[in-house]
């Protein structure tokens, strides 16, 4: 095994001549949501699992909430080796690895679970389009169903217009909510909050599960439920340093990380109806716009997005069309 294919901290122990922590094989793996948000609990599952897998001899050490850098950042560090692992928003993570553009595109499947069986059914095909780009796919998580939180509340596609909307640094994602009528913004993520506090934004796309763990009500009140976007949170290492480890700890790393997906997913979904009842609690106010506005404004991204031979087969693998 090459050192730039250790783990950061186990390269760290053999430089200084010190004993790594606690397990043979520590991975770091950042993320920018809250710690004990739904991904983050997702992380916190694959750690218990890889170290039961392994009898405690690999683990990992999780850094929330951006300690490690954005969300490029940790991709960037990932596919030069500084990180081990990362997991991160698909729409960021599309930017280099084409093919999953797929999964950035609106109205793609109706509920996390529908999407999940999809993902699991077409795992081989998924796991040799990440590692045609340098990556080993672990698991894919979700990060819940979009929908729009806004300073005025949104009743209607009509409401959208010329609302400067965050998005996260996608071109699906500004092509969409260009197409709904807004004027799209891209953004970090970090960035958000003050944004929508000083009226940079107007507001932005978001999941129920961030409205709540970034607690951007308090400066969003309004949430209207769209559910434009089913969207993904794939884990990722560099594909050298994954082959470069012991069989047995792939196996349990690839096992750890799909048990973990699996269990986060359902998790994510069972999290939708008691956290919009908390947000009524919260003073929040919940329309429930026609989508079909919306859906129909989509239609025409899946012609003009996703030109390459490999998206095209990934979603027909995905939804027969």
């Amino acid at each position: 095994m090459s050192n730039r294919a250790l783990p950061a901290i186990a390269l760290m122990a053999m430089l200084t001549g010190l004993p790594a922590l606690a397990a043979d094989f520590t991975f770091q793996v950042a993320h920018t949501n809250a710690a004990d948000e739904v991904q983050d609990k997702g992380l916190q599952k694959m750690r218990d699992l890889l170290e039961e897998k392994t009898d405690g001899a690999a683990t990992l050490e999780i850094y929330p909430s951006g300690q490690l850098g954005d969300e490029a950042q940790s991709i960037e560090g990932v596919m030069l080796g500084s990180l081990d692992m990362s997991m991160t928003s698909n729409s960021l993570l599309s930017n280099y690895i084409e093919d999953f553009r797929v999964f950035d595109m609106p109205f793609l499947f109706p509920s996390i679970s529908a999407l999940g069986e999809k993902i699991d059914a077409n795992w081989e095909l998924m796991e040799d389009t990440a590692n045609g780009s340098g990556f080993q796919l672990l698991g894919v998580f979700s990060s819940g169903i979009r929908h729009l939180m806004t300073s005025k509340p949104v009743e209607s596609i009509e409401d959208v217009a010329g609302l400067k909307i965050r998005t996260m640094q996608n071109p699906v994602h500004v092509e969409a909510w260009r197409a709904y009528g807004a004027n799209p913004t891209p953004m970090t993520y970090s960035e958000l909050y003050g944004a929508l506090q000083s009226g940079v934004v107007d507001g932005a796309e978001a999941a129920s599960t961030g409205y709540d763990g970034m607690k951007f009500y308090e400066v969003a009140p309004d949430f209207a439920l769209v559910g434009w976007l089913n969207m993904t949170a794939p884990v990722v290492m560099q594909k050298a340093a994954f082959d470069a480890l012991p069989e047995d700890i792939r196996t349990a790393l690839m096992e750890a990380g799909q048990e973990a997906a699996q269990w986060q997913r359902g998790y994510v979904e069972a999290q939708e109806k008691p956290l919009l009842e908390g947000f009524e609690a919260e003073g929040v106010t919940i329309t429930t716009p026609d989508t079909e506005p919306f859906r129909e404004a989509s239609l025409p991204l899946y012609e003009s997005e996703l030109t390459t031979p490999g998206q095209k087969a990934l979603l027909k693998a995905l939804t027969g069309k």
